[in-house]
């Protein structure tokens, strides 16, 4: 590393080295923006994901030959999209621009098919837990929640203390109104925004977010989160190379003693509003 940066942008570097000089070609995309649901939002990823080709590029002095490095506006409509990459890989990789164009929208309608199913998963999931029981949504960032070993097993480790949680991409959100963080600039912050607002209004859901040291992007967000949360708990956990899973499990265990603490307080609630109203 030639600067201190986020975890997930070092772990970036190290599975760089490993794949460096074993491929054919690298592929080291630049990331500007993802799609969003409202088209006035901006949807950009943030400046260490979108520098990071540069970032790795001059640290290991890799060969441009042997890289694949294009930028990606993946807010764009598929059409245009396919024709800024093919604009950029097509003579490298010794294809034609409708070729580029029909593995896109093959690759895009798998993905869509994908989160899809996803989301179909865990509305089975919100619908057959009880409104007594306690579901945790875990939000972040899918290079922090998807790398087991930068998550620390989180999924495991809350299954093992009988928590029953979910990860952000299981909810459909894209129906939810940011409102008064309409103008969030960040996609992956809009995303986090949106189920922050879709938790709060559950009342036997409770929020998790997954986060790092160092980063820009959270430090903001993470005041948002705790603002539509309200007087509901949650926990923050920022992990980064020194987090061991001893620290963590006691975090875990806390939070679930106060969740467990809350769904009594408000049966208790329910049924002291229950006897005055007879």
């Amino acid at each position: 590393m030639v600067a201190e940066t986020c975890y997930p942008v070092k772990v970036s570097f190290g599975h760089v080295r490993e794949l460096a000089g074993k491929t054919r070609f690298l592929f080291l995309p630049t990331l500007i923006d993802m799609p969003v649901p409202e088209p006035g939002e901006v949807g950009y990823y943030c400046p260490m994901v979108q520098s990071n080709a540069y970032m790795v590029r001059s640290a290991f002095k890799l060969d441009r030959a042997n890289l694949l490095t294009p930028s990606l506006h993946l807010k764009y409509d598929p059409d245009l999209l396919a024709t800024e990459i093919a604009d950029q890989v097509h003579e490298k990789l010794g294809v034609t621009k409708a070729q580029v164009k029909r593995a896109l929208h093959y690759a895009l309608e798998r993905q869509h098919q994908y989160l899809k199913d996803l989301q179909v998963r865990g509305r089975d999931i919100l619908e057959s837990t009880p409104p007594y029981e306690p579901l945790v949504v875990v939000t972040g960032r899918p290079y922090n929640l998807y790398d087991e070993r930068v998550n620390l097993r989180i999924g495991q480790n809350l299954s093992k203390i009988g928590i029953t949680a979910l990860p952000m991409d299981f909810v459909k959100v894209s129906d939810i109104d940011l409102g008064e963080f309409s103008s969030m600039y960040w996609g992956l912050g809009a995303q986090i925004l949106r189920m922050a607002k879709r938790i709060s209004a559950s009342p036997n859901a409770f929020g998790l977010h997954l986060t790092n040291f160092g980063c820009g992007a959270d430090s903001f967000i993470e005041h948002f989160y705790r603002h539509l949360m309200g007087s509901k708990p949650y926990l923050i956990l920022e992990l980064d190379e020194h987090s061991a899973v001893a620290g963590v499990m006691t975090r875990l265990e806390a939070f679930k003693n106060v969740i467990e603490n809350t769904m009594q307080k408000s049966e208790w609630n329910q049924q002291t509003e229950l006897k005055l109203s007879n």
